[in-house]
């Protein structure tokens, strides 16, 4: 047994604060063959694996990475001796996998982290991390993979579905995604996207947010909205303009058809802020107990600032929002907002992140905004801390390293 309480699933994806299990070598076998039939221990290269199939399974315990790190943090160690049993099974023409077995009471759960990224380094010892999240999304949903920070892909899978995994490959739970997926590939372009260009793109669609200074968040809020109608997928992914009454006022609204499941929200971030605000905490507590889950779709961008190219992108936003009618309570102003003003963004990257039972103590309640004009504190807001991004992802694009993180 561990000595330091961690992080643990129980067999509905409840946290539980406890110290790992130890396992031993013929327990780690015992889970793995009772989750393959037909599998058998052996000796392979010098290692003592599973084969299974035409597939050779080493294995390591996933336990927690150890102090200081937080209870989410967990891992298993890759010897460099995994790397030389991978070239020679690859060479042979057989399957190598990376396999992490997670066990903590009923719940069993092998991660594959796939050898691609671990086998180019050099070192005799490498860690292959993985979350509390994973092993949540995988004992909720039988099959869960991500990319993680570091450019990893690893795939967690419930024991009841790990034979299917291994014959069949990756069965995708996370059909929203692929909304996702499809809208950035008309979005993420990796291009500039100037503010004149945007703004007035959203006021030839009667947008209604146009005139906000802030411009980079409304686009990607209206470019969404309209791609969600124009390829039907609102029944699946609906953004929510105008919120009704009794409603969570949140911007997405995740449906399976007609009825609800969950609820999210869209931000716009800069790719250089190690965190950023979100929502009243005390309305996440509730929506979290309500439907379990809630999504932060996030778009980072790149960002020039109009104040260090002389301010004309900020005379040629002021003086076109007056050219079409807008009328500032203070008179015009061609430097108005001139300190913070967008000039134009490049959109890098897109992250989805869940907070759910499982890792919602980290996000809650951190965030003090201060006080309000009459001198009364303002509510707490959820902070996303983007170095416990791995605890909360469910998705990224462009897959690879998260280098602003």
């Amino acid at each position: 047994m561990g000595s330091v309480i961690v992080d643990q699933i129980g067999p509905n994806g409840a946290l539980i604060e406890d110290v790992d299990t130890t396992l031993s070598e013929p327990q780690k076998n015992a889970l793995l063959l009772g989750a393959l039939p037909g599998a058998v221990a052996a000796t392979y290269a010098g290692e003592r694996v599973v084969r299974f199939h035409d597939q050779v399974i080493l294995k390591k315990q996933v336990t927690h990475l150890g102090n200081p790190w937080p209870g989410f943090k967990k891992r298993i160690q890759i010897p460099k001796s995994w790397i030389d049993v991978e070239r020679q099974a690859s060479a042979e023409g057989l399957t190598p996998r990376f396999v992490g077995i997670y066990h903590y009471g009923a719940v069993t759960i092998f991660i594959d982290f796939d050898p691609g990224t671990y086998v180019q380094r050099k070192a005799n010892n490498s860690a292959a991390h993985v979350s509390t999240n994973d092993l949540f999304q995988a004992q909720t949903l039988g099959q869960f993979s991500r990319v993680d920070r570091n450019g990893n892909r690893l795939t967690s899978v419930r024991a009841d579905q790990f034979a299917r995994y291994l014959t069949n490959g990756y069965e995708s739970q996370q059909h929203r995604v692929d909304v996702f997926r499809r809208f950035n590939a008309e979005f993420l372009l990796n291009e500039q996207v100037q503010a004149l260009d945007a703004v007035q793109e959203m006021h030839a669609a009667k947008w209604p947010d146009t005139f906000q200074a802030e411009w980079p968040g409304f686009y990607v809020e209206f470019r969404l909205d309209a791609f969600l109608r124009g390829a039907g997928l609102d029944n699946l992914v609906e953004y929510q303009k105008v919120k009704h009454k009794g409603q969570y006022d949140y911007d997405l609204v995740f449906k399976d058809g007609v009825e609800l499941e969950y609820y999210g929200d869209l931000k716009a971030s800069d790719v250089t802020k190690k965190e950023s605000p979100g929502n009243d905490a005390e309305d996440i507590k509730r929506c979290l107990a309500e439907f379990g889950r809630f999504w932060y779709v996030i778009y980072e961008h790149e960002t020039r600032h109009a104040k260090d190219h002389g301010d004309v992108a900020t005379i040629r936003w002021n003086e076109w929002k007056q050219s079409v009618g807008f009328k500032r309570k203070k008179g015009y102003d061609p430097l108005s907002y001139a300190s913070k003003f967008k000039e134009s963004v490049r959109f890098v990257k897109m992250l989805i992140l869940e907070v759910n039972e499982a890792n919602a103590h980290l996000v809650l309640g951190d965030f003090n905004q201060g006080k309000q004009p009459d001198g009364t504190a303002r509510a707490l807001k959820v902070m996303i801390k983007k170095r416990n991004v791995d605890n909360f992802l469910i998705y990224t694009e462009p897959d690879g390293p998260l280098l602003s993180i």
